[in-house]
């Protein structure tokens, strides 16, 4: 069912958690279990965690490896040594990238859907060998109107919809929750 917005409410664990569907590379994914996240640039895609094989992961990788028109960047966690990302660096000048677990790829997300909402087509970073979070950043965040607050309830909730459809659904919405009388 196609929604007017996105509403997601704040988790026990602080999170923010919605159902996102997409294809990547003539893959489809359906419902899958997204994080969104204000602290992250870029979005995410895991695709181990996304349900793709191992053997298939490493397919896709040593395929966008070789091609010079798959853009290629790295990136480290919090937990990453210096040591660790000096010769990560190494590595990358040198064009190991099979030899990179911190490599990503950049890829077209097609027909990207939150919460039932459809946002489009969006440029995000595409990993083969990680399985932590399926993280929305801040470069689709911010093609959305978004309020948070708490309501009644209690709830913390997060309203968006994209910025150049701001429907009346999505409004009236907002005024609900929020008491919200009017949005430019």
């Amino acid at each position: 069912m196609k929604n007017d917005f996105i509403r997601v409410v704040l988790n026990s664990r602080n999170e923010l958690r919605a159902e996102a569907s997409l294809s990547i590379n003539g893959l489809t994914f359906i419902n899958v279990d997204v994080k969104i996240d204000t602290g992250c640039p870029k979005t995410s895609f895991p695709l181990l965690r996304m349900g793709v094989l191992d053997k298939d992961a490493y397919s896709m990788k040593l395929k966008d490896c070789s091609d010079p028109s798959v853009a290629k960047s790295i990136s480290f966690g919090v937990n990453d040594s210096n040591q660790k990302k000096e010769e990560d660096k190494r590595k990358f000048k040198a064009h190991r990238y099979m030899d990179l677990y911190s490599i990503s790829f950049r890829h077209i997300a097609k027909d990207l859907s939150i919460d039932g909402v459809l946002l489009g087509d969006y440029d995000v970073s595409v990993s083969y060998d990680r399985v932590g979070n399926i993280l929305i950043g801040m470069d689709i965040l911010q093609t959305l109107e978004i309020h948070m607050g708490r309501i009644g309830t209690g709830e913390i909730v997060m309203l968006a919809c994209p910025k150049n459809n701001i429907t009346q659904g999505y409004r009236d919405e907002l005024n609900n929750l929020f008491d919200v009388r009017r949005i430019s």
